[in-house]
């Protein structure tokens, strides 16, 4: 990455090494020099940028050069005998430091868009992402079910090779073994997609038809009246959980903010909860499948970013051409 014509920054994405030139100076920065945060902050700051508007954001003082960098002579310069192969650095780094290094640059990567990975985000990326195609799909899934302002610019960042290197470097540890997600999917897209129905498939067809008014209350329970007093009669939510089985909430991000939190509560991995002083069992098996309009009305409806985090599966339907013919035909 050329910045002017006497300074010029590249990085060497499968190390992580940067090689800076000040005027006829080179030098190599690595993950251990002191200087390597702030060179790495300065090539991130710029990285994906125009060439002319770097030189114009350096020029301006927009962009400040590291002082280690203003000067050649400040330069360490690069060792002797160039002509012998380099020896890759992670000749010299174990499978842990490697994923260190991975995860390292992955919170480096989303820090400009106010977002951290989490722990639960990192077990399902690892466990089930491991491509650079796969998670940067689940990633831009995981953005657009929040409704994130960054969707778009996350999903241009995750074209460049630090992304591809970022998830290298992750998925050549094995995958992890215990799984944090498992009771949580969500299928979104527009109406006719067919994600209902695949999602009844996969449940037997249990399925809660969610809405606005609806409460924690609604979700867990059915009232009958014995004797002229109400009775708790578990709702096919609370049967699904005690039995270990999945069951379809449609529409359940128009579910109001307390019920979301709920739901939070029960798709953690929790094992027995207590509702209204009764003790609530959840068995292994039991999984929610989240079928929603992310659009409607020309509003967008996302969940909150605890609930989109306990996601172990989110799918994108689209309406396809051949799914329109059948309109017609």
């Amino acid at each position: 990455m050329t910045i002017t014509k006497d300074l010029s920054i590249t990085r060497k994405s499968a190390t992580g090494v940067y090689v800076v030139t000040v005027g006829s100076t080179e030098s190599m920065i690595t993950p251990a020099m002191a200087e390597y945060s702030e060179v790495d902050n300065f090539y991130r700051a710029l990285s994906f940028r125009k060439p002319s508007d770097r030189e114009a954001m350096v020029n301006s003082g927009e962009v400040v050069i590291p002082s280690f960098l203003s000067v050649a002579h400040d330069v360490k310069p690069v060792a002797e005998n160039t002509n012998k192969a380099e020896v890759p650095v992670e000749s010299t780094l174990t499978s842990k430091e490697i994923l260190l290094r991975g995860l390292t640059n992955m919170i480096n990567f989303f820090s400009e868009f106010a977002f951290t990975p989490s722990f639960r985000f990192v077990n399902t990326l690892a466990r089930q992402y491991r491509t650079p195609s796969t998670a940067a799909d689940f990633i831009t899934h995981y953005f657009e079910l929040m409704d994130s302002a960054y969707t778009h610019d996350v999903a241009e960042k995750m074209k460049s090779k630090e992304f591809k290197d970022i998830i290298k470097d992750i998925a050549q540890y094995d995958a992890p073994a215990n799984i944090v997600n498992s009771r949580l999917k969500v299928y979104y897209g527009p109406a006719g997609t067919g994600k209902t129905t695949i999602a009844q498939q996969e449940t037997n067809n249990r399925c809660i038809v969610c809405n606005a008014s609806m409460l924690p209350s609604d979700l867990m329970e059915d009232f009958t009246f014995d004797s002229g007093s109400p009775t708790f009669n578990p709702s096919v939510l609370c049967d699904c959980m005690e039995k270990g089985l999945p069951i379809v909430l449609d529409e359940i991000n128009l579910l109001p903010f307390d019920s979301l939190r709920f739901l939070q509560g029960v798709t953690d991995g929790k094992t027995s909860i207590i509702y209204k002083n009764r003790t609530i069992n959840i068995h292994d098996g039991f999984q929610i499948i989240g079928t929603m309009n992310l659009s409607l009305g020309g509003a967008t409806y996302g969940l909150p970013e605890p609930l989109v985090d306990r996601c172990s599966e989110i799918k994108s339907f689209t309406l396809t051409a051949e799914q329109l013919a059948a309109a017609i035909m």
